[in-house]
């Protein structure tokens, strides 16, 4: 299957311009070339794509349905790709451009992403397989239609500042954007082929997600998914970049991100956990009691982090000394296992320890714990019919998870 950064993108704003008037000759007079020249360039583009976007008839051109699937995710991806340059114009107080996605080619994209990747025009040379003054002139010309600066020399490294960082993450979406509509062809010549790529924050490795994701393979045997494991921050920037289509965790309080949504799937609480011979296993102890064990505490800055320091704080009671600060679950869980190691969990993350009398609760729920759980997704993102299944799967499923436990707590 090709990949959208090996269509034309000139070829795909004269689609998405076809479609828009009806008509190819209209459509050669607005972008300045031939007619039989623009309908040499349809034609290899649905050789390309291995199926016709466009009727032609008497009366004019007409899209047809894998044409209009199509077009819808490209006509998206042109206008981030636009709306990307006219911000970085708008960055260096320059006027905005007349149809940017008209001029910018896909070289010059792909060798301006491979700098920014590898931060040299050396190594992305390398990573395309293309000559470097070929790189480089790809890049100068770019950065010439921009009319701003895209890299600055810092030895031998090519550093981008924060505005063409956030160009090169857009261009990316764009690029990812148009892949989608790639993919939704794919499916109509086979069905169940796609792509869906997960971020998982460290709750939804052990929760929802994985029976998620055997259930779904199990209906689209054919279908690629990736799963990437990461913290908030560094998933954030792959689901901005469309490297990631959705972010599955702890939802976040205060959340006020104009690009991206939440989406609650369930509620979720945390209970303190320790060994199954623990000293305070079948115990409901005081904060003031529990900070003399040593801790595993989440990451600074997380939902489950300024949970676990309200616990203690609301207590009127120092945060233990003895603590190790971390996002892995596995180590928690090893840690617990070596000693009197406590930390805060939800059920489903130890929930195959507890059955097999491996660790234990501490006590009932902790006060202020329920959190929802859910999806972070791009707002106005526009999933393959595939992605949309495996949306109403996931939304399927959580509301057969059993309820919040907290009438399981250890009474006092």
């Amino acid at each position: 299957m090709i990949n959208s950064s090996d269509l034309n993108i000139r070829h795909l704003f004269a689609a998405v311009s076809i479609a828009q008037l009806g008509s190819i000759s209209r459509v050669a007079e607005v972008i300045h070339i031939s007619q039989p020249a623009l309908t040499h360039a349809v034609n290899k583009l649905e050789a390309q794509l291995g199926h016709k976007i466009f009727e032609r008839q008497n009366s004019g051109v007409n899209v047809t349905p894998p044409g209009e699937l199509f077009l819808a995710h490209v006509r998206d991806g042109l206008s981030r790709l636009a709306m990307a340059a006219q911000q970085l114009r708008h960055s260096a107080k320059l006027k905005p451009l007349t149809t940017p996605e008209l001029h910018i080619t896909n070289t010059q994209l792909r060798a301006f992403l491979a700098v920014l990747r590898t931060g040299g025009y050396t190594l992305a040379a390398r990573s395309l397989q293309f000559s470097q003054p070929s790189i480089y002139r790809a890049v100068r010309e770019l950065q010439f239609f921009i009319g701003i600066p895209l890299f600055t020399a810092s030895g031998t490294v090519m550093r981008a500042p924060e505005p063409v960082r956030h160009f090169g993450e857009q261009l990316q979406l764009a690029l990812a954007t148009i892949q989608s509509g790639i993919d939704e062809l794919a499916a109509l010549d086979e069905p169940g082929v796609g792509r869906i790529a997960v971020g998982s924050l460290p709750l939804a490795r052990s929760a929802l997600l994985p029976s998620l994701l055997a259930r779904f393979s199990r209906l689209y045997p054919k279908l690629s998914i990736t799963v990437a494991e990461g913290q908030y921050a560094e998933l954030l920037g792959g689901l901005r970049n469309g490297s990631i289509d959705m972010m599955f965790g702890a939802l976040r309080a205060g959340f006020a991100l104009p690009d991206l949504e939440q989406r609650a799937l369930f509620q979720d609480e945390l209970f303190v956990v320790g060994r199954a011979g623990h000293p305070r296993a079948g115990q409901s102890a005081p904060p003031a009691v529990l900070r003399n064990h040593p801790w595993v505490a989440a990451a600074a800055g997380s939902p489950m982090r300024l949970i676990w320091e309200s616990f203690f704080q609301d207590a009127g009671v120092a945060l233990p000394e003895r603590r190790v600060e971390c996002g892995s679950i596995l180590l928690a869980r090893e840690l617990m296992r070596e000693g009197e190691w406590l930390g805060l969990m939800s059920p489903h993350q130890f929930r195959l320890e507890e059955e097999l009398g491996v660790l234990t609760r501490i006590g009932g729920a902790v006060p202020g714990s329920v959190r929802p759980i859910g999806l972070t997704l791009r707002r106005n993102w526009r999933p393959t019919a595939i992605q949309r299944v495996f949306l109403e799967l996931a939304e399927e499923m959580a509301g057969q998870l059993p309820p919040r436990t907290n009438r399981d707590a250890i009474p006092d």
